[in-house]
């Protein structure tokens, strides 16, 4: 961060100087850059003697870094605003996220719209839903956002609408979110069955690193069409 607030201070500056500023090797300065710009920050290097160096002030939002979690986080709640009356901003949300999927590196803007195809976003929950709506453990989001990262199955124990209990492992494929109740979009382990297990009813939630899986929606959907008439849990 110290490197990125030295670049925006000036127009123009070499390795050396930035260096002798930091007071650090020009060898670290290399590197850091090198990270900097996998990060999609605009940083351009003129060739020569003393390596300048300057951020390009023209490329603008791309010099914020946001991490592929907060601009997934973004896009919800553009998203979310969308569902309900008409907001003042909300096509300028839509039309700035554009902006900024289109302002980072190809792969990097890939993964980021990856990750927002498997969000759903839905109506409102119903007064039914909310009337009898739980608290969701505290430890929930984290794991789960881990978990939905990093692609690896996520065990929980869990209480269906009739007040039944199971254990479960699960590959959490998606997410749909009904303001404000969200579920799990899954695929079970053990039945090889599509579910949907709603936030409140998860308890005791984990991540099973050693079980990875290769994230499918329409798959998932499939298999839930097929399932219809057995109807999801929730």
């Amino acid at each position: 961060m110290r490197l990125v607030d030295f670049l925006r201070g000036r127009e123009a500056t070499t390795v050396g100087e930035i260096a002798s500023a930091l007071e650090v090797s020009e060898r670290t300065v290399h590197r850091d850059l090198a990270t900097l710009r996998e990060q999609g920050l605009p940083i351009a290097s003129d060739t020569g003697p003393g390596g300048g160096v300057r951020l390009e002030r023209d490329r603008g939002v791309t010099a914020v870094h946001l991490s592929v979690e907060e601009v997934v986080s973004l896009w919800l709640m553009a998203s979310l605003s969308s569902t309900g009356n008409a907001l003042p901003w909300g096509d300028a949300a839509r039309s700035g996220l554009d902006k900024l999927f289109a302002s980072v590196p190809r792969e990097r803007a890939r993964s980021m719209r990856e990750l927002c195809r498997r969000v759903v976003v839905g109506k409102p929950a119903t007064e039914r839903v909310l009337a009898e709506l739980g608290t969701p453990p505290r430890e929930l989001l984290a794991v789960f956002e881990q978990a939905f990262r990093e692609q690896v199955c996520l065990s929980f124990d869990y209480v269906d609408r009739h007040g039944k209990k199971s254990r479960r492992c699960v590959e959490p494929h998606g997410l749909l979110v009904e303001a404000p109740v969200w579920y799990v979009l899954a695929r079970d382990v053990e039945k090889s069955a599509a579910r949907m297990f709603r936030m409140d009813r998860i308890q005791r939630p984990r991540r099973v690193p050693g079980r990875h899986f290769t994230p499918d929606m329409e798959g998932l959907q499939a298999q839930a069409l097929a399932q219809k008439g057995k109807g999801p849990e929730q």
